[in-house]
This record gives C-alpha cells, sequence and structure tokens, in this order.
C-alpha cells in the first residue's frame, strides 16, 4: 500500500502521465488551432471517464449481495452462525475447525468473499450490476450539462466549475487533468458544452467496456469497500472471542462495552488447559468462573489467578457463572473427534473426556446445532 502510494503521488511520475496532454496543448497553441473540441474529448476521457469508474468501484455491492435470494444466511447473525458451523460439521476437517476456532474473523470473512466470488460467478459477471450503477450516473450528468446551457457562463473555467459543482455529491473529477483542460483554453463555454455533448452517448459504452476484460476477482479486489468486511460489519458485529474458549461476542447492538456469549463452549478449544496435567480442559467458561479454579495467561505474566477474578484481566469480557451449564452436543461431538489434533495443535496432552462424549453422533450433533439457534 505504501508503495502504491509513493507511485500514485510521485511529482515526475505524475507529470509524465500528463505530458501528452501538455505536448497536445502547446502544439495547437504553437499551430494557431482551434483546440475546442479536442480538449472537450480530452475532458470526457480524462475527466468523465475515469470519475464513474472509480463511482462503481465506490458503490457497495453489499446491498445487491445482502438482497438477493442465494444469501438468506446472511440474513442474521444467528442464522449465518448455524450455516458455518453445519457446514463445518459436514466437512468434518480438523483445519477448519482450528482456522474457526484459533482466527474467527479472518475464517468468517474468507467464507463470505467465497461466497460472493460464487455467487458472481453464477451471474457470469459483475456486468448487470456494474451497468445498473453506471446508466443512472451517466443520465444525471446528461441533464446537469442540459441545464448548464441556460447559465450564463462565458468562460470554459466557469463553466466547468458549475458542472463539476453540481455532480460533486457522486462524481469527483480528477482536477489535475482538469487543469491541462482549463491550460490556455479560449473557447466560449456554450461551444465547449456543445462539444462535450457530441461525446456523452459513447460515455456509458467506454465506463462499461473498462470492466469487460476483468475477471470476478480483479472486480471485487478494485472495489474500495470490500464486500466480505462490510457484510461481516453489518451481521457478525465486534468479533471479539472469549479469551478461554474463543467463542465469537454475540452482543446484538453495533456498539457495546461489555463482550459477551449466551453459550460457551469446552475451554480445551480455546488452547485452555489443566493446571498440573497440561491436559485440555473441557468444562465450560461458564462452570470455570462459578468455581475456585485459576488459570495463568499472557494477561497475568503467567501468574495463576483465580476465575472469579477474569475481569481484572479482561474488563471487556462479562461472563456469567453457572456451574450447571454443560456444553452442547455439538461441541462435545467436535472435541472428541479431534481431541489429539487440538492437544497437538496446542502444545497439550488430550483431554480426560467423559465417556458419554464418545456416544454422541454426528446427527445429534446436528440436531444440537438446531436447538442452540432454533433452527426446524
Amino acid at each position: 500500500m505504501h508503495e502504491e502510494f509513493i507511485t500514485e503521488n510521485d511529482p515526475l511520475q505524475h507529470l509524465g502521465k500528463l505530458k501528452p496532454q501538455y505536448l497536445s496543448t502547446f502544439k495547437a497553441l504553437y499551430l494557431e488551432k482551434d483546440e475546442g473540441q479536442n480538449r472537450a474529448y480530452d475532458f470526457c476521457d480524462q475527466c468523465l471517464r475515469p470519475a464513474p469508474v472509480d463511482y462503481v468501484n465506490k458503490t457497495e455491492i453489499v446491498d445487491d449481495i445482502l438482497s438477493s435470494e442465494q444469501c438468506a444466511e446472511y440474513s442474521t447473525r444467528s442464522f449465518f452462525q448455524f450455516f458455518v458451523l453445519k457446514k463445518l460439521l459436514e466437512e468434518n476437517e480438523f483445519n477448519s475447525y482450528l482456522q474457526y476456532t484459533r482466527n474467527y474473523v479472518d475464517f468468517i470473512k474468507t467464507q463470505i468473499q467465497k461466497h460472493v466470488l460464487t455467487h458472481y460467478r453464477e451471474k457470469a459477471s459483475l456486468g448487470d450490476l456494474e451497468k445498473r450503477i453506471v446508466s443512472p450516473i451517466i443520465n444525471k450528468l446528461s441533464d446537469v450539462l442540459k441545464n448548464s446551457k441556460y447559465l450564463k457562463t462565458k468562460t470554459v473555467s466557469a463553466f466547468l466549475d458549475n458542472f463539476c459543482e453540481k455532480l460533486q455529491q457522486d462524481l469527483v473529477i480528477p482536477r489535475d487533468s482538469l487543469e491541462v483542460i482549463l491550460f490556455k483554453n479560449t473557447a466560449r463555454a456554450d461551444q465547449f458544452s456543445a462539444f462535450i455533448e457530441q461525446f456523452i452517448p459513447d460515455l456509458e459504452k467506454q465506463v462499461l467496456a473498462t470492466f469487460e476484460n476483468l475477471d470476478i476477482e480483479s472486480k471485487l479486489s478494485k472495489l474500495a469497500v470490500k464486500p466480505q468486511d462490510e457484510i461481516f460489519k453489518r451481521v457478525f458485529g465486534c468479533g471479539k472471542q472469549c479469551p478461554f474458549c474463543k467463542v465469537p461476542c454475540d452482543a446484538g447492538t453495533p456498539a457495546h462495552t461489555e463482550h459477551r456469549a449466551s453459550v460457551h463452549r469446552p475451554r480445551g478449544l480455546g488452547e485452555s488447559q489443566e493446571n498440573i496435567t497440561r491436559r485440555l480442559a473441557y468444562d465450560i467458561c461458564s462452570s470455570s468462573v462459578a468455581s475456585n479454579n485459576t488459570f495463568r495467561c499472557t494477561e497475568t505474566k503467567g501468574e495463576f489467578h483465580p476465575y472469579k477474578d477474569y475481569q481484572k484481566y479482561f474488563p471487556d469480557w462479562r461472563i456469567q457463572p453457572d456451574s450447571s451449564i454443560t456444553a452442547s452436543d455439538y461441541w462435545k461431538f467436535v472435541f472428541k473427534e479431534f481431541n489429539h489434533q487440538f492437544a497437538e495443535a496446542f502444545d497439550a496432552l488430550p483431554a480426560d473426556l467423559p465417556g458419554d462424549w464418545y456416544k454422541i453422533t454426528k446427527e445429534q450433533a446436528l440436531e444440537s446445532l438446531k436447538e442452540a439457534f432454533t433452527v426446524k
């Protein structure tokens, strides 16, 4: 990003891009030619054409994605959580669960990105959406141009100032290219406006042609707002994870001062170990904070402290103490399936799980998931 910024703002490269335009202007002045039509074309090509392209890249496609029938799973955070966990259960791959528990935000954003790519590949391209975005802005541009005829502006500079001002809420006209257009421009405002009007009919085709040869990945990468980031922000909230079991915060309001989760997982899935045996712990956080057990971590500088005092080190988390709550059959199934793999990944010993956990089937895990998210 730093190198791209330097490239875009390097004065030498910046002037180099404008060199052909200044050369054309110099030749016209030297030969005493009327450059009005050429300047109008340059304005359309170098100022008006890039502006709608930039507008498309800045216009969020998130609303289009969320409103599509295929994206019903994004309707609520709860439904998408169910969708993701159900998919993980169907695939039943350890690495996927490990990524989900360790790097929840990155995992979810990657899933969203894959879904967006699949969604638009099935629609062949973003072409329909691009046309729906570009057409109204070209129409507005034409309307502003027509209305400018009634303004009593004599100079091209005054005409373009008014023209750009009327469009500034939607389009950002590149000022550097505009300065070249205005340099020694002796055309009359009405004449210059008429020249621009001649080029407007082809402008929409030129703008859309800019996107035609780009694949879906390239188009999405150029968007100012990445769909996966915006969808996550809208639907999934803060993305903070419990310091012990790594369950994501499910606080409903966008701005909340405390993180919480309605149901916690076995702590071993979040790398928590028994203090003496170094075995992965299988009790859940709600039970731990209601007990006299102790924990240690980076925040405690390796020293043991009671779970009851967890807020001293994690003040933005609120875990409801309740020793009667147990883990769901879903996470019991996941734990018993990948007990040894989690232990190896966390440099610990496998948990000494209760015998009845090994009797839980995949079907029972799915039913438990449906019950947790009230899905029929």
